[in-house]
C-alpha cells in the first residue's frame, strides 16, 4: 500500500510508454551469440551450447515515453521540477543476491524521454533465475513543491511505479524446490515436509518453509546432479509436491491471487507457484485433486524431460 499517487495503467498510457522486447546475448572469445528467449513472464533459453554460469549475459532494451510530461504535476506521480529516472531491480532467488541496473544513455529526442539499457552479467554471477522488474523512480526532487502537488512523493529514490517484470529461467523450474537427501531405511523414499506457513503471498519458497527428503536408502530413489538418476521417480514426487502445495493454497483461500499474482511477495511461496504455472505448456486444472496432480504432472515431465517424446 502506497501513501501517494503511484503509475497507473492509465497513466502509463498516457504518457505514451513503449519498450522493446530484452535482447539476450553472450560473448566468446570476443564473439558475441545471440540467445532466443521463449515465453512472456517467465523466459527460458533453448542454447545448449550457453550455460549462463559459465558465458553470463548481456541484456539490451530500449524504453520511451514519447509525452513523459503528463506524469509531473498534480494529475503526475512527480513533482513539476522533479526528475524522474528508470532502473532495472534484478533479483537472483538462487545465489540470494540482487542489484540495480541503470541506463547506459538517457536523451530527450523531440518531446520524449528515452531510456537505453546495455548490461552485462559477467560469468559465474547468476544461477538458476533472474528476476527483472523495470521501476520508474524519483531520479531528483523538486527544489520547491507547489501546494496542489504536496501529496506527491519527493524523496529521491523512492519507487512510484512499475512498469513491467518478467523472470529469466536459466535451469528447470522444478530445481526451485529445497532438496535434502538422506539415508534412513527406516524412513519413506521422499516426502515433503511443511512448515505451519499461513501468508503464501509473503512467506518464503525456502528451506525454512518447505522441503523435499529424498532417501537414498532405496535403490529407486532419485539421485540429484549433472545427470539424473530415476528421472521417471523424480518426475511423480515434484508433480506430487506441487500438487500438494497448490492444493494448501487453495484451501487457504490464496489460489485467486497465486495465479493471477495479485500482490505477491518476490520470492514468497506463491509466487514461485505463479512462475511453474506459467510457464507450463498445458494448462492446470484446478477442478480436483486428480485433475490438478494429472496436469501438473504432464508439465513437471514436460520440463524435465525438455519436450523430448518418452
Amino acid at each position: 500500500m502506497f501513501f501517494y499517487p503511484t503509475l497507473t495503467d492509465e497513466l502509463k498510457d498516457a504518457s505514451g510508454f513503449s519498450a522493446t522486447s530484452y535482447e539476450y546475448s553472450y560473448a566468446i572469445d570476443g564473439v558475441n551469440y545471440k540467445l532466443v528467449g521463449k515465453g512472456k513472464t517467465v523466459v527460458k533459453f533453448d542454447d545448449e551450447a550457453w550455460k549462463v554460469e559459465r558465458d553470463g549475459i548481456r541484456l539490451k532494451r530500449r524504453v520511451v515515453f514519447e509525452y513523459p510530461d503528463v506524469l509531473y504535476g498534480r494529475y503526475g506521480i512527480a513533482c513539476t521540477g522533479s526528475e524522474l529516472g528508470v532502473c532495472i531491480i534484478w533479483v537472483n532467488r538462487s545465489l540470494t543476491q540482487m542489484g540495480t541496473i541503470l541506463p547506459m544513455n538517457e536523451y530527450v529526442n523531440d518531446s520524449s524521454k528515452v531510456f537505453e539499457f546495455n548490461y552485462e552479467f559477467a560469468p559465474g554471477i547468476l544461477k538458476g533465475d533472474l528476476n527483472l522488474e523495470m521501476q520508474l523512480y524519483i531520479k531528483k526532487s523538486a527544489e520547491n513543491v507547489r501546494p496542489e502537488e504536496r501529496t506527491l512523493m519527493n524523496d529521491e529514490g523512492v519507487t512510484v511505479g512499475v512498469l513491467d517484470e518478467i523472470t529469466l529461467d536459466f535451469g528447470s523450474m522444478y530445481m526451485d524446490f529445497p532438496i535434502i537427501e538422506i539415508n534412513n531405511k527406516k524412513q519413506p523414499m521422499w516426502w515433503l515436509e511443511l512448515s505451519d506457513w499461513n501468508e503464501p503471498k509473503e512467506d518464503l519458497f525456502n528451506e525454512d518453509n518447505l522441503c523435499i527428503y529424498l532417501n537414498t536408502a532405496y535403490e529407486s530413489c532419485p539421485r540429484m546432479g549433472e545427470a539424473i538418476k530415476n528421472p521417471d521417480v523424480l518426475v511423480d514426487i515434484i508433480a506430487t509436491a506441487y500438487m500438494m502445495l497448490f492444493q494448501r493454497v487453495k484451501d487457504m483461500g490464496y489460489l485467486a491471487d497465486t495465479i493471477n499474482d495479485v500482490g505477491l511477495e518476490q520470492g514468497s511461496i506463491s509466487k514461485i507457484l505463479f512462475y511453474f504455472r506459467d510457464s507450463c505448456n498445458t494448462d492446470i486444472d484446478f477442478s480436483s485433486e486428480e485433475r490438478m496432480h494429472k496436469t501438473i504432472w504432464m508439465n513437471v515431465a514436460d520440463m524435465i524431460y525438455g519436450g523430448d517424446e518418452q
